[in-house]
């Protein structure tokens, strides 16, 4: 009985350390996958606290006829979210070289204070503009949630080495795969600070 044991417990052992050896170079890690899953639910609390109790009247309120709305602001949110899920799907037609994790780091750095940075503006492209798809808040939190239950689960299964692909973005230089699914939250981020601005403005609807 000892001997199965032993034979069993060895086995064991070996199939643990055979799993983790499979880990390939670019691979994202049980942590890496952990950080952004942890950082798209902490975005989605955030915008989530922001708009769940808007009335329809502030759901739609415009700081000007060129401002967006909250129902507009979230909308691009909605639709910039599987424009960035498929652009780091896609990396791995790019260039595989990877960055050591002190790269990638400072990289995630970067790109997060580049976002919280409101004093640059950019004009969203056609594709991801809002368009009024969602009447009330509560019509778009019910569909963000779905939408970004399907981001994570992207996340969790993902077996591309997603890590590793790299291609020039503009003035965030040179970033990977896995930094796109960083961008995901970072960018709600920059948006809520938008959201908030709305909500702070003096004529918002009471």
């Amino acid at each position: 009985m000892k001997k199965i044991l032993s034979t069993t417990l060895l086995m064991m052992v070996w199939i643990i350390g055979s799993s983790f050896s499979t880990l390939k170079e670019g691979d994202l890690t049980k942590e890496d996958r952990k950080y952004i899953n942890d950082y798209l639910k902490q975005s989605q609390k955030e915008l989530f606290s922001r708009i769940k109790n808007l009335s329809e009247d502030q759901w739609t309120f415009k700081v000007s006829e060129t401002a967006w709305s909250p129902a507009e602001i979230c909308e691009h949110i909605f639709k910039t979210e599987t424009t960035l899920v498929s652009r780091a799907d896609a990396m791995d037609t790019t260039t595989f070289k990877p960055q050591t994790e002190e790269y990638v780091k400072e990289k995630v750095d970067f790109i997060v204070d580049f976002l919280q940075n409101r004093e640059r503006k950019f004009k969203a492209p056609e594709h991801i503009q809002p368009e009024g798809q969602f009447a009330t808040s509560k019509d778009f939190i019910s569909s963000f949630k779905k939408k970004r239950s399907e981001t994570m689960a992207y996340v969790n299964s993902v077996e591309k080495p997603l890590k590793g692909y790299y291609k020039d973005f503009g003035p965030l230089g040179e970033i990977s795969g896995y930094h796109w699914l960083v961008f995901i939250s970072a960018h709600t981020q920059r948006h809520i600070k938008q959201l908030d601005e709305v909500l702070a403005n003096p004529d918002f609807p009471i």
